[in-house]
């Protein structure tokens, strides 16, 4: 009986880094454009961010955004409680700058969700790792159990850096993230990785 739960042990150890090790539930950053439209003019020191899409997740991929921000010593601030639900279809970048001053902001991070993907991934569970040798155990790999299948979904968002003055992107950049239960669930991950490609870029610094 020790036996059988040291295999049924060590086998949940390997499905757990599996899990661990996935690159499922995560954020990448790819396509990144410095000077999209014009020649950033770091530093920027009071960005507003705004999730440009009507969806529950808004305010809390807003709200984590800017405390990734924050943490990084960026005054950033959601648009959210500032423009509430209105969008900023028709509108032109002359008015919008405009509104952005009157608040006392350099910049705009504009995050628009560009995609959303829902497929079936089968998953195999395949062997677990062999037992060691100090374990008393066969050193013969068995399997963990049945393939299952996850619903996977993939959401594709253009992250723009507006200068406010210029009225125009100085960096652009495209997240891919791969989380089954929504962005809301996966926000401080995604916040934390676009504010470091912020950072990273030197938009925050001289």
């Amino acid at each position: 009986m020790n036996k059988i739960r040291m295999a049924f042990a060590l086998g949940g150890m390997v499905l757990l880094a599996a899990c661990t090790n996935s690159p499922y539930r995560h954020t990448r950053v790819v396509d990144v454009r410095p000077n999209m439209e014009k020649t950033a003019k770091p530093p920027y020191q009071a960005p507003v961010v705004g999730v440009l899409v009507d969806s529950p997740s808004r305010a809390a991929l807003e709200n984590a955004v800017v405390a990734a921000l924050r943490a990084r010593g960026v005054n950033a601030r959601a648009a959210m409680p500032i423009y509430g639900n209105k969008g900023i279809q028709g509108k032109s970048r002359a008015y919008l700058a405009r509104r952005l001053q009157q608040h006392g902001f350099d910049s705009a991070i504009g995050i628009h969700l560009v995609h959303k993907k829902i497929e079936n991934v089968k998953v195999g569970s395949g062997p677990s790792a062999p037992a060691p040798v100090g374990a008393g155990l066969s050193m013969r790999a068995e399997p963990l159990g049945p393939d299952f299948s996850i619903n996977e979904t993939t959401y594709v968002a253009r992250i723009n850096f507006w200068d406010i003055k210029q009225q125009a992107i100085v960096w652009s950049a495209t997240s891919v993230t791969h989380n089954p239960k929504g962005l809301k669930a996966g926000a401080d991950q995604f916040a934390n990785v676009v504010a470091r490609q912020l950072t990273k870029a030197g938009l925050f610094a001289r």
